[in-house]
């Protein structure tokens, strides 16, 4: 047996045909750590062979196939040859999310600097006692990033939307000209909070991240300014 053998036997011995695990789970399950890849890379958890061999013991040899969250972390184990099964993976894992969450972030800076012309670094705002992840030399940019993801892909997250509306109310407290949210993984999370609280945001942008794209979007339609811009 190996490695990852306890893994197979758990998925062969399961009566489902779509299995949620948390890493903590997958962790308990196997007896060990997963390694520092596992919760970081998509590849990791790739559907192929070769020296994959978490893949080969772990679920491929019993005839499974998974789909990992890295931003939730948890991965979604489902039967080979059930249609109606694949189909249900949607449900939990957004097709948005190719990058980890401090991958969104870096790219996310690189982005927003480009976007108004000025370098963009994590500090501490005077007006404000939070570090935030961009801000200008002169204070006058002010942003945070957000990689957020609906609850079990489908289900609000009311944690996050209580977190985004006190990031709202503290760039609104910094006083600078330029304030902004820009949001990755999943859209959902940001476009169903405008969709409640919208109207009560006061000079705040929201953006989102398209990966593979190179294109932020803004969310909350603002007059004269683009809605989509290229980097």
């Amino acid at each position: 047996m190996g490695k990852y053998s306890k893994l197979g036997v758990y998925l062969q011995n399961s009566p489902d045909s779509i299995v949620k695990l948390t890493f903590k789970d997958v962790e308990n399950i196997l007896g060990f750590n997963l390694p520092a890849s596992a919760k970081e890379h998509q590849a990791w958890w790739a559907n192929s062979g070769g020296s994959h061999t978490q893949a080969i013991d772990g679920w491929l040899s019993m005839g499974w196939k998974a789909s990992v969250d890295l931003n939730e972390q948890f991965v979604i184990f489902t039967k080979n040859g059930h249609l109606e099964i694949e189909q249900q993976i949607e449900e939990y894992i957004p097709k948005e999310t190719s990058i980890s969450a401090a991958q969104f972030e870096e790219e996310a800076r690189i982005f927003m600097s480009k976007y108004y012309s000025k370098e963009l670094l994590a500090c501490k705002h005077p007006n404000v006692p939070k570090i935030f992840d961009m801000i200008s030399d002169d204070c006058e940019i002010v942003g945070d990033a957000k990689f957020y993801t609906m609850v079990r892909g489908n289900s609000l997250p009311p944690a996050k939307f209580a977190t985004i509306a006190e990031h709202v109310w503290l760039l609104e407290k910094t006083g600078a000209q330029h304030k902004f949210l820009i949001f990755g993984n999943d859209r959902r999370v940001p476009e169903e909070w405008l969709k409640r609280y919208g109207d009560l945001v006061d000079g705040v942008d929201f953006f989102f991240y398209v990966v593979g794209e190179r294109k932020i979007e803004r969310l909350n339609r603002t007059k004269n300014k683009q809605n989509s811009v290229y980097l």
